[in-house]
């Protein structure tokens, strides 16, 4: 499907609140709720590209969040961190 530059820069903003896919099909205002998920789970597509732009914005202001409690000895936060490491050292 195609999306027009307002819709994708809506479904960025959806998805860094955290807006599950498929409420953000209704919102758009979307006659096919399943296209956007079918769009999303397309690597390269606009609207994928737009959405993970959203959700990585969240998630690293959370990491960063998390970072400045780990770094004032928060020891959840700093299990989260180390959590968050090993994560990043898989993905090499």
């Amino acid at each position: 499907m195609e999306y027009t530059k307002q819709q994708l820069e809506k479904i960025q903003e959806l998805a860094a609140a955290l807006t599950p896919v498929s409420e953000i099909s209704v919102l758009l205002g979307l006659q096919n709720e399943d296209m956007l998920s079918l769009d999303i789970s397309t690597h390269g597509h606009p609207a994928r590209l737009a959405f993970m732009r959203g959700m990585a914005a969240t998630a690293h202001e959370l990491r960063d969040k998390n970072l400045q409690l780990a770094r004032a000895c928060s020891p959840s936060a700093m299990e989260q961190c180390f959590h968050d490491i090993q994560i990043m050292m898989q993905s090499l």
